[in-house]
C-alpha cells in the first residue's frame, strides 16, 4: 500500500487513522482493507519515529528508523521485529503487543 502522510496511527480497534482521526484502512484477517482493495502490508520510508502506547497505557517514543513495515500484525525495521499491533498465533509470548502505534515523520 502506498500512502503519503506525515502522521498515521494503528489503533487498538484495528484501524489505521490519519491526523484528523479518519479511518484510512482497517486490519481484518491479516490484511489491510483500503477502500475495496486488500494489502498484506504497508511501508514507511524514514526517518520515522514510533510513539507507542503499551497495554498499561504508558507511552514511549522510539526511533528514528530509516524504514518501517507493518505486516502480519507486526512492526518490522530492516534490523528485525519490533513488536505487534494485533494478536499473532505464531508470535513469541515475550514479544511486545502495543495498543496504539503512531508513525511520525521527523
Amino acid at each position: 500500500m502506498l500512502v503519503r502522510g506525515t502522521y498515521f496511527r494503528i489503533c487498538a480497534d484495528a484501524t489505521l487513522r490519519g491526523p484528523d482521526n479518519s479511518v484510512a484502512a482497517s486490519y481484518v484477517k491479516g490484511l489491510w482493507q483500503l477502500a475495496h482493495r486488500q494489502h498484506r502490508s504497508f511501508e514507511c520510508d524514514g526517518p520515522v519515529y514510533l510513539r507507542l502506547t503499551n497495554r498499561d497505557g504508558r507511552r514511549e517514543r522510539i526511533g528514528p528508523y530509516s524504514f518501517v513495515k507493518a505486516a502480519d500484525g507486526a512492526i518490522f525495521t530492516p534490523d528485525g521485529h519490533l513488536g505487534n499491533h494485533s494478536d499473532r498465533p505464531e508470535a513469541d509470548a515475550s514479544m511486545q503487543r502495543w495498543l496504539e502505534i503512531a508513525l511520525l515523520e521527523v
